[in-house]
């Protein structure tokens, strides 16, 4: 199994530097039938991401958006995803432990939970994952 952090699901929906990479990765767990999962809080953040780009950073127009809040609801059908109850404690105590968000805790911590590997393009997410024995992508 692998988790996905939103800087992953974004990459899947806009153009951003490494969208390729990540898409390439998402299809090669696909065609090899490797279950994806993310926390509920994922959507959320994601959707936030689409919003920022459209009001303010301003590269993407009202139809692109729409477009890809559509197919993130494509993408978030196909995942296994967790509540952030489950994982909410552990992800607690992991955040004071590293100094980082509750938020980021959450994806770190489902990754331990699940006993899967973590995708992010997060470069301090992806060292504490690393450092906690979680196997990280790209």
């Amino acid at each position: 199994m692998i988790v996905l952090d939103t800087s992953f699901l974004v990459k899947l929906i806009l153009e951003e530097k490494g969208s390729e990479k990540a898409r390439n990765l998402a299809r090669s767990w696909a065609k090899n039938g490797e279950a994806q999962a993310t926390i509920d809080l994922a959507l959320p953040e994601a959707l936030n991401a689409v919003w920022k780009h459209t009001l303010k950073v301003g590269d993407l127009g009202l139809n692109e958006a729409t477009d890809s809040v559509r197919d993130l609801l494509k993408i978030w059908t196909t995942l296994k995803v967790y509540s952030s109850k489950e994982v909410a404690e552990e992800a607690f105590r992991l955040a004071l432990e590293e100094n980082i968000t509750v938020y980021d805790a959450l994806y770190i911590q489902l990754a331990k939970f699940t006993r899967a590997g973590l995708t992010t393009f997060d470069e301090k997410l992806s060292r504490i994952a690393v450092k906690h024995g979680i196997a990280k992508y790209p």
